[in-house]
C-alpha cells in the first residue's frame, strides 16, 4: 500500500509495497526496458505485490550501465537520523559472476561543478554468491573523479537464494562524524561510527533494483519488497 501524506517525493516518512500493484511513488527513468520493474503476486514479503526486476544481455546501457532501478526522489537530511527498511530476494537462478550487481544504493547528490558519475555512498552487492554491503567517504567539497575511500561493512559468503532476506538500516549521514547500524533478518550485522558518504550539500537518494555494467551470462531477476523509510525506527518496523 501507498502510505505517505502526500507523495514519496520530498516526505520525510514513507511506506511503498507496491500494494497498488503498480510503481506508484517511485521515479521510473532508470529502467532500461519497461518491463525492467513489473508488479508480480508472487513471491510476495508481505501483502498481494512484490516488485520484480530484471536484467537482460542485450539490455542498452542508462547512465553507465545496465539498469533497472526505481528512484525515491527523497534526499536524507545530513546529520540526522533517518531510518530504511526493505526486503530483498535473490532468484534461486540469479547468475553467480565474477562482477558485481548493485541490488541497493544510496547516491550522492553531485554538487555543481562535480563529478557526476560518482560510485554509490552505501551498496548492497551480489557478488558472485556473496553478499556485499559497501560503502564510500570522501571530505571533498567538489570531487573530480571517483575517488572516495572504500570501506566494505559486511561479506556474507554464499549468501541464500530463493528466500526473502529483510534488510534495517539506521543512518547519520555526515563525512565527519557518521553512524550506521544495518540488522539482517533481524540481527544487527553492522555498527559504524566514522565519516558516512559524500561531502555534499544535499544528502543522498535512494535506488532500489539490480544496476551492473555488462550484460552478463543470461537473465538476472531479482525481487524487492516493503521499502519504508522514516525518522524513527517506528516508522520502518
Amino acid at each position: 500500500m501507498l502510505a505517505v501524506a502526500s507523495g514519496a517525493a520530498g516526505e520525510q516518512r514513507v511506506h511503498l509495497g507496491f500494494e497498488q500493484g503498480s510503481l506508484a511513488g517511485w521515479r521510473t527513468d532508470k529502467l532500461a526496458h519497461a518491463d525492467s520493474a513489473v508488479t508480480v503476486t508472487n513471491p510476495v514479503r508481505k501483502g498481494l505485490h512484490a516488485v520484480r526486476f530484471q536484467l537482460r544481455a542485450a539490455d542498452s546501457p542508462r547512465n553507465d550501465g545496465i539498469r533497472a532501478e526505481l528512484q525515491d526522489d527523497y534526499h536524507a537530511p545530513r546529520g540526522r537520523e533517518v531510518w530504511y527498511s526493505f526486503s530483498t530476494y535473490i532468484a534461486e537462478d540469479f547468475p553467480r559472476w565474477e562482477k558485481n550487481s548493485v541490488i541497493s544504493q544510496w547516491k550522492g547528490s553531485t554538487d555543481k561543478g562535480e563529478y557526476d558519475d560518482r560510485s554509490p555512498m552505501l551498496a548492497h552487492r551480489y557478488w558472485n554468491g556473496a553478499l556485499v554491503i559497501d560503502m564510500r567517504v570522501s571530505t571533498e567539497a567538489l570531487q573530480q573523479a571517483n575517488d572516495g575511500q572504500v570501506r566494505t561493512l559486511l561479506r556474507v559468503e554464499e549468501f541464500p537464494r530463493g528466500v526473502w532476506h529483510d534488510f534495517r538500516h539506521r543512518v547519520v549521514w555526515s563525512h565527519e562524524q557518521g553512524e550506521l547500524d544495518i540488522w539482517l533478518n533481524g540481527k544487527q550485522v553492522v555498527s559504524y561510527r566514522g565519516p558516512v558518504g559524500y561531502n555534499d550539500r544535499r544528502g543522498p537518494y535512494f535506488k532500489l533494483g539490480l544496476y551492473h555494467h555488462d550484460g552478463g551470462p543470461k537473465p538476472f531477476v531479482i525481487y524487492h519488497d516493503e521499502y519504508k523509510r522514516g525518522l524513527t525506527r517506528g516508522d520502518v518496523d
